[in-house]
């Protein structure tokens, strides 16, 4: 889907999900300290829509900085559900709403990067699941018209639930008075 024409078409009400083309750009920094030093990955940023490469790019050099080296991933997806909504809407009204990218080690031994992209997503509590288990989950501020997305989504799909107190079981009347 096209994400420039949100505004235009808004969003198919029956879509369960919604997904897109991500171009995800990690930062590799190399990090010194007294005795040793050694390399970490940060996220740049995630570019999203049909602006991003048609092509499978894996890793390959985007250009440098003063504190290091950016490279690109091509051909990843990020998807929206429509059973998810209520946390995109947590995501969206928090101070600073993220994007998050899990990195596993990278299995090519040509590569000459030692992580590689696996998931693109919004929702936090994936990104913590995948945490728990060790992966790299990298974040960084949601692009704008990903921001625009989720919000038009979120609005097409989520309908929150009021908030009901539940009523307390009066315990003195069940079986009498125990001896």
């Amino acid at each position: 889907m096209n994400v420039e024409d949100i505004g235009q078409r808004g969003l198919p009400a029956l879509d369960k999900r919604v997904e897109f083309r991500a171009t995800v750009l990690l930062e590799k920094r190399l990090v010194k300290r007294k005795f040793w030093q050694s390399h970490a990955w940060y996220l740049d940023t995630v570019a999203l829509g049909d602006g991003v490469s048609q092509h499978d790019g894996q890793g390959e050099f985007a250009y440098q900085r003063p504190g290091g080296d950016v490279f690109r991933w091509d051909g990843l997806r990020i998807t929206l559900y429509k059973d998810a909504c209520e946390r995109y809407w947590h995501a969206l009204i928090s101070d600073k709403p993220k994007i998050y990218v899990v990195c596993r080690d990278s299995d090519d031994e040509s590569s000459a990067h030692d992580v590689a992209p696996l998931v693109v997503t919004a929702d936090y509590d994936e990104a913590l699941a995948f945490a728990e288990t060790d992966d790299l989950t990298l974040s960084a501020p949601i692009p704008p018209q990903l921001y625009r997305y989720m919000e038009d989504f979120v609005l097409t799909h989520y309908r929150p639930v009021p908030f009901k107190k539940r009523k307390r079981k009066n315990w003195s009347e069940d079986h009498g008075r125990r001896a």
